[in-house]
């Protein structure tokens, strides 16, 4: 894993402009039954009809707008933003400062907040590091409560973050340098969890990298992560093995087991099943499909359809998801579409507050709002099929090649056209159509050639697209 894919996993983002009032939060529903990893590994079904839901926009939080150094992180329902080295709490339409990181990488383009996480109030983190440089001093600041500060990796290699984990009141905070990994104890007693050696997992010697750790591991991990309730986890490839995505887990102190999960899931070969905790003995990673851990049970859930940009809970405990342009919420064993996006935006981090707001960073810090006066459909002069974001996810069983070449046996071929345009935050491929007949006689065509597609209608034009050709060989 590299510095590169550890911060593009762990930095945030920000917004555009919509209205002015909120819709109110969806009501929680009761726990969600979970399916079993035969029903998910299933094709999914055409989604079902749906009620009309919100259509969302972001709108810039007036006191950070046009800042394109801030960012918004939700932390137990509280909102922080930080802006240069300074963190504060949203409080109404203002933000109330609690305080700052040293700025002592001068040396290296002064010091940059790359993402803050944690607990509110009393166990708050910052991770810092330098603005330019390969060694560029990744820090772990803590801003509230007692604790110790880290920084890791060296002048000369530089170091990168692999997540952090709170059992209470201690936290844990795993790194990653050319010397291999390092587990710290910031704040609170120190917490023993011994690690199966990659001897004792049955690795084979060529399986185990010459440069890790003095005692090698049976799981070589990307991510740590502990559920409410304290269940500490590792997450990675078992003995390096590509597509072998399995989690190391002690249910208490002392022994841990190795739980397999590449059956459940689509491959990824990358550092991806990035981990989201819940309240109590839960979790979730964010694979294709989710899986959920509860209570020492992992399951995959049901797919979502479009592509999961995100997890996130709300503080209720309630899994959302941002897919496609949809958010959706998980209870009672499927996935209910809560709101859709007027079109597929990339945020860069995404979180529900006290208020049930969905706050994001996109170009800033922003709330979602929803869009007013919204023109019906049948008045829509730009119907566009979506196809989604370029790249595709790792491990997708399809390309965009594989889709341009399904709609080459379009009857109407000479009448669509293929669109690549960048907006939103991402690169997207799609369709334009003439109609929404002809919309749907697309999107007909694809799920029936393509299973592993999920193109959506959206009533769009791209601001600067770029012709793709389809034809007839």
């Amino acid at each position: 894993m590299t510095m590169k894919h550890a911060l593009a996993l762990c930095i945030v983002g920000g917004a555009l402009a919509a209205c002015k009032k909120a819709p109110p939060p969806p009501e929680d529903k009761p726990p969600p039954v979970t399916a079993s990893a035969s029903q998910a590994a299933a094709p999914p079904a055409p989604p079902p009809p749906q009620e009309k839901v919100p259509t969302l926009m972001p709108e810039p939080f007036a006191p950070l707008k046009r800042s394109l150094t801030a960012t918004v992180h939700v932390i137990d329902g509280a909102v922080l933003v930080a802006e240069g080295v300074r963190v504060g709490r949203v409080e109404g339409e203002t933000v109330k400062w609690i305080g700052q990181v040293p700025d002592d990488n001068k040396d290296i383009g002064g010091t940059e907040i790359r993402a803050v996480w944690g607990s509110w109030p009393d166990g708050v983190d910052v991770y810092s590091s330098g603005k330019r440089g390969y060694g560029w001093r990744p820090t772990i600041f803590p801003l509230t409560g007692k604790g110790s500060r880290l920084a890791f990796g060296d002048d000369d290699g530089g170091g990168w973050f692999q997540g952090t984990a709170r059992l209470g009141p201690t936290t844990i905070v795993a790194s990653g340098s050319r010397k291999g990994r390092r587990r710290s104890v910031i704040r609170g007693p120190v917490r023993q969890f011994e690690p199966i050696s990659a001897e004792q997992g049955g690795c084979k010697p060529e399986e185990v990298p010459k440069s890790q750790e003095p005692v090698p591991l049976a799981l070589p991990y990307w991510w740590i992560s502990a559920t409410g309730a304290g269940t500490f986890m590792t997450i990675g490839n078992l003995c390096n093995r590509e597509n072998a995505l399995a989690v190391e887990v002690w249910d208490q102190e002392g022994a841990s087991r190795i739980v397999e999960l590449s059956g459940m899931v689509k491959p990824t070969g990358g550092v991806g099943a990035v981990p989201v905790p819940g309240k109590g003995d839960e979790l979730w990673l964010s694979t294709s499909p989710v899986i959920h851990y509860k209570a020492g049970t992992f399951e995959a859930l049901p797919p979502i359809g479009p592509r999961l940009q995100k997890l996130f809970v709300s503080p209720s405990g309630k899994l959302h998801a941002l897919a496609g342009r949809g958010i959706f919420r998980f209870d009672e064993g499927r996935w209910t579409r809560i709101a859709n996006l007027s079109y597929p935006l990339t945020f860069r981090s995404i979180g529900m507050d006290d208020a049930g707001t969905i706050w994001v960073r996109y170009a800033w810090p922003a709330r979602l709002r929803e869009v007013k006066n919204e023109p019906p459909e049948d008045a829509c002069t730009t119907p566009f099929v979506y196809v989604g974001e370029m790249p595709l996810p790792q491990g997708a069983s399809y390309t965009f090649r594989t889709t341009i070449d399904a709609l080459t046996t379009f009857p109407a071929l000479s009448e669509i056209r293929g669109i690549e345009y960048i907006e939103g935050g991402g690169q997207h491929f799609g369709i334009q159509v003439k109609d929404w007949a002809q919309a749907d006689a697309v999107i007909a065509h694809i799920r029936a050639n393509v299973p592993d597609a999920s193109p959506e209608r959206l009533c769009f034009a791209p601001t600067v697209p770029n012709a793709v050709e389809i034809k007839r060989e």
